[in-house]
C-alpha cells in the first residue's frame, strides 16, 4: 500500500457538497421526478390551481346570466360547490405547506394524498358538470384535462384506477340524467338543446367517453413512465460518472502527494550542484544540468497545478473563507515579483481603487490565481515593458486585472485560452515560454468555485488584459 493511503490527509472518497445538493433534491428516490420534493411542489401548484378554478365557478356563475344571457343556471348551487372546493382545498394546501415532507415514508405519504386530491376533483367536477346541463354540456371534456394531469405522476396502475373512477362518476351522471334519478338541470345557452336525453344518445356518449378515456390514460401513462424511465437511467449514469470522477479525484491526491516531495527534492539539489561546480565544468554538462532543473521544476508547478484541481473539486474548501482585499493582494504582488520582473527591464505599476470592498473566499486560491496572472505576464512581456496591476469595482464585484505590453494572442486563441492544457503559440524574443497549459483552467476553476468570472482581452504586438470579478459578498457555489 501507497504511504500516501495511510495517512490521514488523503482526500475523502466523496465530494459532500454534491451529496448534500443531490440529497436536497432526491431524498431517498432514485430519481427528481419520482422524489418527494418533485411531488410536493407540483401538489402544491395543482391545489393553487384550485383556488383558481373555486373563483372562475363564482365568476362564471355571475358572467354566464349577466353578460352571455344564459338562463336557468343554478347559481346558488355553483356557489356551494366553490365554497365547498376552496374549503377541502385549504386543508390540502395547509397539510401540503406547513407539514413535514422530510421523512423516509414522506413520498408515500404524498402519493395518498395525490390520489385522494385527484379523486375529488373528478368528483367536483362530476357535480359542476351535472349542474351546467350533464352529458350535454360541453365542459365533459376537463375530464380528460384531469386524466392528463393524473397520469404525469401517479404510477400506470393509479392512473387506470383514478380513470375507472372517474368513468364511473361520468356513466353514473349520464345514467341517472336519462333514467331521472336526480334533477336534471339544462341552462338555456349552455347547453344546445333541454330535450331529455334518451338511450342511445346515452350508449353513445358513454361509448365515446370510455374510448377517450381509456386512450388518453394508455398514452399519457406510457409516455410519463418513459420519461420516469429515462430520468431514472440518466441518474444512475450520473451515478456512476460521480463514482469515477472520485475515483480520478483521489488518484491525482495520491499521485500528487507523492510526486511533491521527490521533485522539490530533485530540483534541490540540481540547484545545489549549478552552485557547487566550479569553473572548469564543460558548457554542455551545465546546459544538461540546467535543463533537468527546468524540467523538474516544470514537474513540481505540473503537480501544484494537480493539486490545485484536487482541492476544487473536492468540496473541502468551504471552511477556509475569509474576507480577502484585493488591494492588499496586489501591493503584496509587485513587491514579491519586482526582483524577476527587473531582471527582464519590466516595471510593476498599480492602479487601485481604494475604496474596493472585501471579498469573502480562500486567500490561497486567490493568491493563486492573482500569481498565475502575474508570472504569465512577466513570461510573455519583451524587455523593457511594463506590467499594471489594477483593481476596481463594478456593478458589486471586485475586479482584479493584469494588463501588460506583452507580445499579445492571435484572436483565433482567446476563446479557448482558459481550457486545459492549452497554451498560446505566443513567443518571447524567439522562444516559447515554459508551461503546461493548466494554470489559467485553474483561474477559471477558482472564479466558478466562488462565483466569479474570468476574462481576457488582447491585440497581438501590443499586450494583454487578464481579469476576474468576484461579488463582494461571494459564496462559494455547492459544487
Amino acid at each position: 500500500m501507497c504511504r500516501a493511503c495511510e495517512r490521514n490527509d488523503v482526500m475523502p472518497s466523496s465530494n459532500p457538497a454534491t451529496k448534500r445538493v443531490k440529497q436536497s433534491l432526491l431524498g431517498d428516490a432514485p430519481s427528481f421526478l419520482v422524489s418527494s420534493r418533485f411531488l410536493r411542489t407540483r401538489l402544491l401548484v395543482y391545489s393553487a390551481a384550485r383556488f383558481g378554478v373555486a373563483a372562475a365557478i363564482v365568476a362564471g356563475a355571475w358572467f354566464a346570466p349577466h353578460v352571455v344571457g344564459i338562463e336557468q343556471l343554478p347559481v346558488r348551487g355553483l356557489h356551494i360547490l366553490a365554497a365547498l372546493l376552496t374549503l377541502v382545498n385549504l386543508v390540502v394546501f395547509g397539510t401540503l405547506y406547513w407539514g413535514a415532507w422530510d421523512r423516509k415514508d414522506s413520498y408515500l405519504h404524498l402519493m395518498a394524498v395525490m390520489h385522494i386530491t385527484v379523486g375529488l376533483d373528478f368528483v367536483f367536477l362530476t357535480v359542476a358538470l351535472w349542474l351546467v346541463g350533464g352529458a350535454a354540456s360541453p365542459f365533459a371534456s376537463f375530464y380528460i384535462l384531469n386524466i392528463i394531469l393524473a397520469a404525469m405522476l401517479l404510477p400506470r396502475e393509479g392512473v387506470f384506477f383514478q380513470m375507472l373512477f372517474a368513468y364511473f362518476l361520468f356513466a353514473g351522471m349520464v345514467l341517472s340524467q336519462w333514467l331521472e334519478f336526480a334533477p336534471v338541470f339544462t341552462p338555456t345557452g349552455a347547453i344546445v338543446s333541454d330535450t331529455p336525453i334518451n338511450g342511445r344518445y346515452a350508449v353513445t356518449v358513454l361509448t365515446v367517453q370510455a374510448i377517450l378515456f381509456a386512450v388518453t390514460a394508455l398514452l399519457v401513462s406510457e409516455i410519463s413512465a418513459a420519461l420516469k424511465k429515462g430520468e431514472r437511467a440518466l441518474s444512475a449514469l450520473n451515478d456512476e460518472l460521480e463514482q469515477l470522477s472520485e475515483m480520478r479525484r483521489d488518484f491525482l491526491h495520491v499521485v500528487t502527494h507523492n510526486l511533491k516531495a521527490p521533485a522539490a527534492a530533485a530540483t534541490m539539489l540540481l540547484e545545489t550542484v549549478e552552485t557547487l561546480w566550479t569553473k572548469d565544468v564543460s558548457d554542455n554538462a551545465r546546459a544538461a544540468i540546467a535543463r533537468a532543473r527546468l524540467r523538474t521544476q516544470e514537474l513540481g508547478e505540473l503537480v501544484q497545478d494537480l493539486q490545485q484541481l484536487t482541492a476544487l473539486e473536492s468540496g473541502a474548501l468551504r471552511k477556509q473563507e475569509q474576507p480577502v482585499s484585493l488591494n492588499e493582494l496586489a501591493r503584496k504582488l509587485a513587491e514579491a515579483y519586482q526582483d524577476p520582473a527587473s531582471r527582464k527591464g519590466q516595471r510593476i505599476e498599480l492602479e487601485l481603487d481604494e475604496t474596493l470592498p472585501h471579498i469573502n473566499a480562500v486567500p490561497r486560491l486567490i493568491h493563486e490565481a492573482a500569481v498565475n496572472y502575474v508570472t504569465n505576464a512577466i513570461k510573455y512581456t519583451q524587455e523593457g515593458g511594463q506590467i499594471i496591476l489594477r483593481t476596481r469595482a463594478e456593478d458589486n464585484v471586485a475586479v482584479f486585472e493584469v494588463e501588460d505590453t506583452g507580445v499579445g494572442i492571435p484572436p483565433e486563441h482567446v476563446e479557448n485560452l482558459f481550457g486545459e492544457f492549452v497554451r498560446a503559440p505566443a513567443t518571447v524574443s524567439g522562444k516559447r515560454p515554459p508551461g503546461i497549459g493548466l494554470g489559467l483552467s485553474i483561474v477559471k476553476r477558482i472564479m466558478e468555485y466562488f462565483d466569479g468570472r474570468v476574462y481576457v482581452s488582447s491585440e497581438e504586438g501590443k499586450g494583454s488584459v487578464f481579469g476576474f470579478a468576484l461579488p463582494v459578498e461571494s459564496k462559494a457555489q455547492e459544487k
